[in-house]
């Protein structure tokens, strides 16, 4: 039997370097692609991703050599600047730009197998550097582009990463290219070759925000109080919950849960930590509390005691009630203060949690839930969404939830190819010791790309976590850094809270493809303290 030809896959002999990129349309046309850098990113970012091309910068075919020119990293600064300029006015591409796009113009039918074996040699250098210059013309977009000129380059990038969450004028719906803060400089991916740019496959709704004007400005250390609410966890805040998911589920094997703590959140409390912290320090940049330690209804009268104490940012896990109809929720709340009041983003929890025996022992939870059966959050899983906020100084910051930190998804692969600068994941779990899960996952994004990461949980689910064998442990957060490693987090005896004070520090680090960046800033933690209410 002949089978169809639509079932045989198409190869790299078939497939040329116009007709793969046609595969991702829609896109402006062929002629027009130079004139917007992050469009020529694209094409040559997919390309060289595709083949696996990129390895010949550190692996140049027989004969050949790279960088290809001398002082390969200035002369790409420069040409690109140009470009930026040239892409603002209208004005003539760079001849860098130019000669390298004739390159890959007059090789567009050429097949992708030979990209892939390194027989298009020309081909491939033009791509790479089209590649390098598209990331440096792109430099200033997410750092300046909130502020620019309404008529200028960054304008115009910024503008469209809003609308479409993607700096290119492709379909967000097939890529997006949104902007990078750190790189892996270890290994060697498609990720190692940018510094500014990067290109996202995933189904993720990527929201990239910045502060702007406002309280907050670029500063070179940041003071961050931790408060791990709620103080005391009972067994009986854990509780089996009716689902309609359970009709298709076996009522024997699975379950339903909810978590909700009786006490309310103390914002008095919250007032005198706060005051306890300003007389330490100079001032608080932002609040963290842990997953679902407060309602939605305490978020205004958080920010006002916040706004009181000159604080910017409040990062906080909420849980929303269900209701007859719905599934509560699991997310998290991230405002940041500005001249003109709280801009406030959500980002709901992408993975419930699941209750297994070994948990419901180890949390001592069996009064309330079944240890033979699998409990799962009932929660609602909203639209994957990823939060990007960028806090001035090159500095950004991703917040996560739990399991977001650990699920290696589609949200976790962007997380490395935007590659922050802190991420932060609020947890409900035990104590975040160097041992345990959240540190070995954090460790995969300080390695890759380079980001730091910060965990809190409750000092309630700390306490009730007792494995057979373990000590108790008051660690409700730990600090992983490749600046300065892992630390462990204790609240003291009698605190409530915990300052902790980071200090920005600028590194210097190498694209795989030869540039030197001066300019990377990184993240190390200083100072630990612990808070005490005066009560």
């Amino acid at each position: 039997m002949v089978e169809p030809a639509a079932l045989h896959p198409t190869t790299d002999d078939e497939l040329s370097v116009s007709s793969f990129f046609a595969a991702f349309a829609p896109a402006p046309d062929w002629s027009e692609l130079p004139r917007w850098p992050p469009d020529l990113f694209a094409l040559a970012n997919l390309v060289l991703d595709n083949t696996g091309a990129y390895r010949f910068v550190v692996a140049p075919p027989p004969g050949k050599r790279w960088p290809p020119i001398p002082d390969w990293g200035t002369q790409m600064r420069r040409a690109g600047r140009a470009w930026r300029e040239a892409a603002d006015h209208g004005g003539r591409l760079p001849a860098l730009v130019r000669r390298n796009w004739d390159i890959v113009t007059r090789n567009r039918d050429l097949p992708l197998a030979s990209v892939r074996n390194g027989e298009a040699t020309e081909l491939i250098g033009a791509l790479l550097a089209l590649h390098a210059l598209a990331d440096e013309a792109c430099a200033e977009i997410a750092a300046s582009g909130r502020r620019a000129s309404p008529a200028s380059f960054e304008s115009f990038g910024w503008s469209l990463l809003q609308q479409h969450g993607s700096l290119s004028r492709i379909s967000p719906t097939r890529v997006r290219i949104v902007p990078k803060n750190h790189f892996s400089t270890r290994g060697m991916t498609i990720r190692s070759l940018s510094r500014h740019l990067a290109l996202c496959y995933e189904a993720v709704d990527l929201k990239w925000g910045s502060i702007g004007p406002g309280p907050s400005a670029e500063r070179d250390d940041y003071n961050i109080v931790l408060v791990p609410w709620p103080l005391d966890v009972r067994s009986c805040d854990f509780h089996a919950v009716p689902s309609p998911l359970l009709e298709n589920m076996d009522p024997e094997l699975f379950g339903f849960f909810e978590f909700a703590p009786a006490p309310s959140l103390d914002h008095d409390l919250v007032g005198e930590l706060l005051a306890a912290a300003t007389d330490r320090v100079e001032r608080v940049d932002a609040v963290i509390f842990p997953e679902s330690a407060i309602h939605p209804e305490a978020i205004a009268p958080l920010e006002s005691i916040l706004a009181e104490h000159g604080a910017t940012f409040l990062i906080a896990g909420v849980r929303g009630r269900p209701d007859e109809a719905t599934m509560g929720r699991n997310y998290l709340h991230f405002g940041v203060r500005t001249n003109s009041g709280w801009r406030c983003y959500e980002q709901d929890k992408h993975h419930r949690w699941c209750l297994d025996e070994r948990q419901i022992r180890q949390y001592h939870l069996s009064r309330s839930l079944t240890p033979t059966k699998l409990w799962w959050e009932a929660i609602h899983v909203g639209e994957r969404r990823l939060h990007v906020i960028d806090v001035g100084g090159g500095i950004t910051t991703v917040p996560t939830v739990c399991e977001d930190l650990a699920s290696l998804d589609e949200v976790a692969e962007m997380v490395r190819r935007v590659g922050p600068s802190l991420v932060v994941a609020v947890l409900l779990d035990g104590p975040q010791l160097a041992r345990r899960w959240p540190c070995r996952y954090s460790s995969v994004l300080t390695d890759d790309p380079g980001a730091a990461v910060l965990t809190l949980t409750s000092y309630g689910m700390a306490a009730r976590s007792r494995p057979p064998g373990r000590r108790n442990s008051r660690v409700v957060a730990h600090w992983n850094s490749p600046t300065d490693g892992v630390h462990e987090i204790e609240l003291g005896p009698r605190a409530s809270a915990v300052l902790v004070s980071t200090n920005v520090e600028q590194t210097t680090a190498w694209t795989a493809d030869g540039r030197r960046h001066d300019d990377v800033p990184s993240l190390a933690l200083s100072r630990v303290e612990q808070l005490r209410a005066s009560r």
